[in-house]
């Protein structure tokens, strides 16, 4: 059987996030945003998909319509498709590699050096100032390796402002992630787009609300990944910072992302 969907049902959320995908992209804009919830506007945009080719406008993802939709490329999946990715077990975890070094992510993405001013003074709890290179080649390391790219898989995640701005040394294993994602049709699970570069410390790590002067990013371990433009966040408020991963099939899951991230040497 099929999972079959309608307002007030026993829906499986990922699955509604990958109805209301499916809709989107094919330009129903009444459907809103992929919040896994089938509510009035998904109904809604269900009804106009109906319309739109000759089906009974009952608001419901029924076997009709799903035949409908699956002649446009939609994904069908059987209602145990769930069942073995239900608890931590699932993905496997990876063997052959694991969150960078602070030694290999400044020997590859280039030391910095960085001061924090008083928490009073901050944007973010957390956030520091980067300033010239190690060896002084640099005087705007950010500046010199930070930038902005079209990620184009994106467009309907929450949040996503237009670009993701990352090392450029990252950039194109980012746009490779992305079109990956999407030639095996799991852009439905990416929800919200939260941030990539952000000049900070880890959550919690700052060591002093008074801030500091001049430091090396090869001299702390503490710097986030964010502080390179070398990480992103995605469906960060259904997957809160220090919490287990919500399991298939609640809303916000990213379990099904991690083996293809692994397979192109992203670490989750």
């Amino acid at each position: 059987m099929p999972f079959l969907l309608q307002r007030g049902g026993k829906n499986a959320p990922l699955e509604v996030q990958r109805w209301q995908y499916f809709l989107l992209k094919n330009k129903i804009t009444q459907t809103g945003t992929i919040d896994a919830q089938f509510g009035a506007k998904t109904e809604e945009a269900t009804k106009i998909f109906q319309l739109q080719h000759a089906l009974k406008t009952t608001g419901r993802l029924d076997q009709k319509t799903l035949e409908a939709a699956e002649a446009l490329g939609y994904t069908v999946k059987s209602s145990d498709y769930y069942d073995d990715k239900m608890d931590d077990a699932y993905p496997p975890r990876p063997k052959k590699i694991s969150s960078p070094t602070n030694a290999s992510r400044n020997a590859a993405l280039g030391c910095f050096i960085f001061k924090q001013r008083p928490l009073a003074n901050r944007g973010d709890k957390d956030e520091i100032v980067t300033q010239r290179s190690c060896d002084g080649k640099i005087p705007d390391w950010r500046k010199a390796n930070i930038i902005d790219i079209e990620v184009p898989q994106l467009q309907f995640a929450t949040g996503y402002p237009g670009v993701v701005r990352c090392h450029r040394l990252a950039a194109s294993h980012i746009l490779d992630l992305f079109a990956q994602w999407e030639n095996l049709d799991l852009l439905h699970l990416v929800r919200t787009f939260d941030g990539a570069y952000n000049p900070r410390y880890k959550r919690g790590k700052s060591p002093s609300p008074k801030g500091h002067g001049p430091k090396r990013s090869d001299k702390v371990d503490a710097l986030s990944n964010h502080a390179f433009g070398s990480a992103f966040d995605i469906n960060a408020s259904d997957n809160e910072y220090g919490q287990t991963p919500v399991f298939c099939p609640q809303r916000g899951c990213t379990r099904e992302l991690v083996g293809p991230a692994n397979d192109l040497g992203f670490f989750w």
